[in-house]
């Protein structure tokens, strides 16, 4: 588990998230346990009023490009609605195990990753891009 105290998210992202898991109906006990833990990511999270003050941060909407470790396979997903998700298209559900890591990480920060794939231990945020303005570390 990540240490929750690294997370931020604005009010309205965590409102938003907040809705989305409020109003889901998981259709097994892994998509509940992942919804749980993006409850359990935002009841955690650091919550800022002003949006544009963390426009760094990965957030439902966010394009983001990471660099998964040991390996070093580079990879950019934007994070949706998990009724939006299209792995064909980079669109991955904010349930994903992956975009639970991210979620509310600011570019440059490393977080330990409890992916299917058992040989990625930490994902690296290398760039953020939300609503056309990209940030990079």
């Amino acid at each position: 588990m990540f240490d929750m105290h690294e997370v931020t998210l604005s009010s309205r992202d965590a409102a938003a998230l907040a809705a989305l898991v409020a109003d889901w109906s998981a259709r097994d006990d892994s998509e509940q346990a992942a919804a749980d833990h993006v409850a359990d990511t935002v009841y955690g999270a650091r919550v800022i009023a002003d949006r544009a003050a963390i426009v760094d941060t990965v957030a439902l909407g966010t394009t983001v490009t990471y660099e998964e470790l040991p390996a070093g396979n580079r990879r950019t997903v934007t994070l949706v609605h998990p009724a939006g998700a299209d792995p064909s298209r980079a669109r991955v559900s904010v349930f994903a195990p992956a975009a639970r890591s991210l979620l509310g990480r600011r570019a440059g920060a490393r977080v330990p990753a409890q992916l299917p794939d058992r040989s990625i231990r930490e994902l690296s945020i290398v760039a953020i891009a939300r609503d056309g303005a990209g940030h990079a570390r």
